[in-house]
């Protein structure tokens, strides 16, 4: 089974982009330790949705060079340069290719649609969440409405000094409940 995680920062009000669709709020925190370098060696391959890949889009350099992209998207490509892979499918066919290829450790980058699309699947299991503070009052909310309840069982609670919040979950289905992770009925 492939170690899919999500890593992301978030307003305490539950925002990852402004009104706007941009994520410019989290420049102040810029240059702040939160492990980011440790956890992206670990990264294989990352997997976002449309608006996520413009928003990256946006900056001077890719930042994800060397890295296999693939972006959720029923759009079809949204340019030529092969920087990402673009994919209509669903989450448990791009994670099943991704492992196929020896890519097995996934990081659901964003936005709310794939994240929820990953964890309805059954195939997040864990969960790496920076609470930003700032309350910026309206924009894109992280969490998308889903269709299953899982546990997460917290790992790991850090303040760090500038007042971000890191949490760090285990994801698990709830008491009671089977695990209907594709990958548990092989």
């Amino acid at each position: 089974m492939p170690e899919i995680t999500v890593y992301i920062a978030h307003s305490v009000d539950g925002y990852i982009a402004d009104r706007d669709g941009s994520v410019s709020w989290l420049d102040p925190f810029e240059g702040w330790d939160f492990g980011w370098d440790a956890f992206y060696r670990t990264i294989d391959a990352l997997v976002m949705g449309a608006t996520t890949y413009r928003e990256c889009r946006r900056t001077p350099e890719w930042p994800y060079r060397g890295k296999a992209v693939i972006v959720m998207t029923k759009s079809g490509r949204l340019d030529e340069d092969g920087l990402a892979v673009f994919d209509d499918r669903t989450a448990v066919e791009i994670a099943y290719d991704l492992e196929r290829a020896g890519l097995g450790r996934i990081w659901v980058v964003g936005g709310g649609g794939p994240i929820r699309a990953f964890l309805d699947a059954g195939l997040v299991r864990r969960l790496r969440t920076f609470q930003m503070p700032v309350i910026l009052g309206a924009g894109t909310p992280l969490w998308t409405p889903g269709r299953k309840r899982w546990r997460a069982e917290p790992r790991a609670v850090t303040v760090h000094a500038n007042g971000v919040v890191e949490c760090d979950h285990t994801v698990h289905a709830p008491e009671g409940a089977v695990d209907d992770s594709p990958w548990t009925r092989v």
